[in-house]
């Protein structure tokens, strides 16, 4: 295959679906102008295809558009048999061993569309590492079978402590609304009788949840989980009303739903309160955790479960502010150990010893001020690296996960004295993605992967009870199983890291991966991914659809570490927020600039991509750039593009922690309306070519924002000489329905 293809598309040849356009305003505030009045021609988009005549049948008409133009690509069909190929690889998750003594991972052979989950015992386990081709026990539950073509995913799970039940939460076509149904693990899901959540399940059913955990008490009577307000069946996944007024609740197996114990209320002051749960390591505690948003700051409580499950409880409070974020790791009797990013942007370790009489009854939990006045660091803040996670194994070893310059590290500490032991894996450059083990166990299981290299599970153990009692290194650090795909072999691809200059000379990363043969001569095409937000970091994986690219046409991959992510603590996702917003784009802009002038790619075969926030990036790069940045596509998936409207669809208000609030704000709306991709559509410069990839039934990321992005696109560009696409993805959601990963078994 090339690294190029001509097509002969042309504007007056084809002509864009005809979109109506609507004499609809809004008028906002202004910091700068007072008031500004912004047009709404395609405010009629906003109703969903399920609810509108109208937006289904442009929506069609836009499929098949699109369609039309990507059926000109004779290279298709040779690039999906090879993503399909390379996708083709079976691949598992670390094992989890539970309260029944065996151990649980998530299984995918290949091209299945939803992952198994297999239980085995120790001696299976123990087999299948002297013989990675024989796979570890059985099937326990296969998503597979719950529907014909894919779409029902497994969204959410959990044991209860002593390994007798599982919940698992169900989502239809990718939505975030679940249903959870709990089983026995001796009654596992191979096949299925039609029987809505499987056969041969216990006939608990929880409806309405969204965004929740599902959390056991440690006698496995019942669980925790958040619930919103009863939608439409019929609109689930499509609507576009506000997610607020959550409640948590507690359910007892065998009982209704609508015999739930009210645990908290709505919070009437904060609409947009949500409630996570965990249970304390010694059963003994309820641990609560109240966001507003998708900041890591939030409000945390704590209740004694010896008083009951009640509406009534007492609570403790812990942090009675949106000021920092505090993670339960584990406790001592009342000593309670949490990672936190309090006065350490870069996070640590830190105890606190909870008084039990500090318990107070309120008339709602959020009432509550005060809180815990002294926290003890017991691994203090490392200033070039960010403490990402820890967990305690083998009684009182600390494993803890460090990402330096956006590579991990993981390191041994002793849980009582907080002292540093020792480096594991020190050969690793990449990501790890997952640690299990519990505190009872003496051994953990840690998966790792990079660009290249899809994945390897290490077994890291402890001889016997007796030293795990003590902070010496592992007995033994054995590779338990690695991933090998056919079609792509790590020594035949280089991956390194670099770093250039943005537009206000901050020092950005970026990882490059590239055939290990492929001359630096700026003649490849280059594939740039980024996220830059929410304080999430983008790190080293392996992607089979993107390697396969680069592997097919020869060209680089590039993933660029912008800020507003989380790579360098919360200054990073600071600098790229908010009214810093500006900075992500400049990032991605000097990084396109960078690849050219370096020699790693040719101007007009940059392309670039990104997904939901990342989304957002995409379609504010593709107004911003200009011929020297030498874009010549961009993919923006699932994205944020209304950047006025946002708050008011579904979870958007929740955004508002990194996008501020256009609705209330005027300094936000000045801000915002400057960069929303929607309101800077350039009808007097040359775009690139672009997709804007949405999905029918994602109830996050509605596909509003991609519709009428793509109308006033190919309204204000219809004579543009690249195409600019809408593709929309049925029966899917925000990245979920038909997925092929491997979710991990927690």
């Amino acid at each position: 295959m090339t690294s190029t293809r001509s097509h002969h598309w042309t504007p007056q040849a084809h002509p864009y679906p005809a979109a109506r356009r609507s004499d609809a305003k809004t008028e906002y505030n202004s910091k700068a102008h007072s008031s500004v009045t912004v047009p709404e021609p395609y405010d009629w988009l906003e109703t969903p295809s399920s609810q509108s005549k109208e937006t289904a049948e442009w929506a069609q008409a836009q499929e098949a558009y699109t369609k039309s133009f990507l059926d000109l690509c004779t290279d298709k069909d040779i690039l999906r048999e090879r993503i399909e190929q390379n996708w083709d690889f079976a691949r598992a998750s670390a094992p989890s061993k539970k309260g029944d003594g065996r151990f649980y991972y998530s299984y995918n052979s290949g091209l299945a569309p939803q992952s198994e989950i297999y239980c085995a015992t120790l001696d299976e386990i123990n087999a299948a590492q002297k013989d990675e081709k024989q796979r570890a026990g059985q099937v326990f539950f296969n998503t597979n079978v719950l529907s014909d073509d894919g779409t029902v995913a497994l969204t959410s799970m959990a044991f209860s402590e002593s390994g007798e039940y599982f919940a698992y939460g169900v989502s239809v076509s990718g939505s975030d609304w679940f249903k959870v149904y709990v089983r026995r693990t001796d009654a596992p899901l191979v096949s299925n009788d039609g029987t809505e959540g499987g056969g041969d399940r216990l006939p608990d059913v929880l409806e309405n949840i969204k965004f929740s955990g599902v959390t056991w008490t440690h006698d496995n009577k019942g669980v925790f989980y958040q619930q919103f307000p009863a939608v439409s069946q019929a609109d689930k996944g499509t609507e576009t009303d506000a997610n607020q007024d959550a409640q948590l609740f507690y359910h007892y197996l065998g009982q209704p739903q609508s015999q739930d114990t009210l645990i908290v209320s709505k919070d009437k002051k904060l609409p947009s309160s949500m409630w996570h749960t965990e249970v304390s390591d010694d059963g003994k505690w309820l641990l609560l955790e109240n966001s507003k948003d998708t900041d890591t700051k939030h409000r945390y409580y704590m209740a004694s479960l010896d008083q009951g499950i009640r509406s009534d409880m007492r609570w403790i409070p812990v942090t009675t502010e949106f000021k920092h974020m505090l993670g339960y790791i584990t406790n001592n009797a009342n000593r309670f150990y949490f990672l936190t990013n309090k006065d350490a942007p870069n996070y640590r370790i830190v105890y606190a010893d909870i008084d039990p009489d500090a318990a107070q009854a309120v008339e709602h939990v959020t009432d509550l001020g005060g809180g815990v006045d002294k926290f003890v660091d017991l691994v203090p803040e490392d200033k070039d690296a960010i403490l990402t996670s820890a967990k305690v194994v083998a009684q009182n070893k600390l494993l803890v996960t460090l990402s330096r310059d956006v590579k991990d590290e993981l390191w041994l500490f002793d849980l009582d004295s907080g002292k540093r032991i020792m480096q594991l894996l020190p050969d690793l450059v990449g990501t790890i993605s997952q640690v299990t083990g519990r505190r009872e166990d003496s051994e953990s299981f840690v998966s790792t992967m990079s660009f290249a290299n899809p994945g390897m599970i290490e077994r890291i153990s402890w001889e016997s009870e007796e030293n795990a009692q003590v902070a010496t290194p592992p007995a033994s650090v054995k590779v338990y199983s690695t991933t090998h795909v056919a079609g792509i072999r790590p020594e035949n691809f280089v991956s390194r890291q670099v770093f250039f200059q943005s537009k206000d000379g901050t020092r950005i990363p970026m990882f490059l991966t590239y055939s290990r043969d492929l001359p630096l001569d700026g003649t490849a095409p280059a594939l740039v991914y980024f996220y830059g937000g929410f304080n999430i970091p983008i790190t080293p994986v392996f992607s089979p659809s993107m390697m396969t690219w680069v592997a097919s046409y020869r060209g680089v991959l590039a993933f660029v570490n912008a800020r507003g992510g989380g790579e360098y603590g919360d200054k990073w996702h600071e600098a790229g927020s908010l009214l810093q917003k500006q900075n992500v784009f400049d990032d991605i802009l000097a990084g396109t600039k960078w690849l050219h002038e370096n020699n790693y790619a040719a101007k007009g075969k940059i392309i670039v991509t990104g997904g939901s926030n990342g989304g957002l990036g995409t379609a504010a790069v593709v107004n911003q750039c200009t011929d020297e940045h030498g874009i010549g596509a961009a993919i923006a998936d699932v994205g944020v593009h209304d950047m006025l409207k946002f708050p008011l669809w579904t979870i958007g208000k929740a955004w508002c922690a990194d996008y501020g609030n256009p609705q209330e704000d005027a300094a936000a709306f000045d801000y915002n309306y400057a960069y929303s991709p929607l309101h800077n559509v350039k009808g007097d410069k040359v775009y690139p070519t672009v997709v804007l990839a949405c999905a029918d039934h994602d109830d996050r990321v509605v596909p509003a924002h991609s519709f009428k992005l793509a109308a006033e696109m190919q309204y204000q560009l219809k004579d543009n000489p690249n195409p600019l696409l809408l593709r929309v993805e049925i029966d899917a959601g925000h990245g979920a329905g038909k997925m092929k990963v491997c979710i991990p078994v927690h």
